[in-house]
């Protein structure tokens, strides 16, 4: 059975409370797994702030930014050293969040981006959720969200749902560090739909499989199978019930499927999870993975600010 290596992390900083909680969980990983931690902060270079006449001012404005960001990223590195004794290097970038976090992951080979995330709704679920399901849609490494609200230092209890996708059982070589780490218990909640007894069969197929491969991590295992419509609202339902220290799903894209999982599965439930949320997406194709690589063309590195 393979294991998944946690040996680099990286971590969005905009200097907010939702990302210095986030770096809390980062740190306490990378302490576990003895990885190291990579800080990047991202300005925004977007057009919507500076109109197209201000186009010089923005020239001057740009720099001023990056610097002034560089400044207070390597402080926070410094301290973080100097109280945690692992290795930090920091980044700053100049482009669209989601797209340069991305790309640096794909430059540097990270294992693992760790990203705050906002509670939202309505309207403003869009805007800030967009950002987060970007990253976790074209990350080409697993991604763990984790909300602004509550602190995860370990991950005892898992929640770990399978639903009918193709390589549904993929995540569990990712998740095998941190339950190997943590002494954690899982449960592992099938979901099928709403009558559908072949699928029932299948999906205790599934959970025999989970259950026989944790056998040699010493894990406590408890299995159950739900029969549902909306795959997300059940996952957040059982979530909320068992309060997890970590959900982890299954990353896909929803069209494909939409005869069942109706609505964006992965972006609800990194929205609205009131707990961290580890997505890892299926095996990448070649076609995946061609995408991803499509992101560096172009792509620059402030190599000073990486130290």
């Amino acid at each position: 059975m393979n294991t998944y290596k946690i040996n680099s992390i990286l971590v969005p900083i905009d200097f907010s409370s939702v990302a210095t909680n986030a770096l809390n969980t980062a740190i306490a990983i990378c302490k576990r797994q003895l990885a190291t931690l990579t800080l990047i902060h991202v300005v925004e270079n977007t057009y919507v702030l500076y109109p197209p006449e201000a186009g010089s001012a923005l020239g001057a404005i740009l720099p001023e930014m990056v610097k002034h960001a560089n400044e207070g990223l390597s402080k926070l590195a410094k301290k973080i050293r100097l109280e945690h004794d692992i290795v930090v290097n920091h980044i700053v970038q100049s482009g669209n969040p989601a797209d340069e976090i991305c790309r640096w992951a794909l430059h540097k080979e990270t294992d693992l981006i760790v990203l705050g995330t906002h509670g939202a709704s309505g309207l403003r679920e869009f805007f800030l959720g967009s950002n987060a399901y970007r990253v976790v849609k074209n990350s080409p490494c697993p991604v763990m969200t984790i909300p602004g609200s509550g602190q995860w230092l370990d991950f005892r209890k898992i929640l770990f749902p399978i639903r009918m996708v193709s390589n549904a059982l993929d995540k569990y070589d990712v998740v095998r560090p941190i339950l190997r780490r943590n002494g954690s218990s899982l449960l592992v909640a099938g979901i099928v739909k709403k009558n559908d007894s072949a699928g029932l069969i299948e999906m205790k197929t599934l959970v025999d499989t989970v259950q026989n491969k944790i056998i040699e991590d010493d894990v406590t295992c408890k299995s159950e199978v739900h029969f549902c419509e909306n795959v997300a609202q059940q996952v957040l339902a059982i979530a909320n019930n068992a309060k997890p220290d970590l959900i982890v799903i299954t990353a896909t894209l929803d069209a494909s499927i939409r005869d069942f999982f109706l609505g964006p599965y992965t972006q609800d439930i990194v929205n609205h999870a009131a707990f961290p949320v580890l997505s890892i997406r299926p095996q990448q194709t070649k076609h995946t993975v061609g995408a991803l690589q499509g992101l560096l063309q172009g792509y620059s590195v402030n190599q000073e600010a990486y130290i």
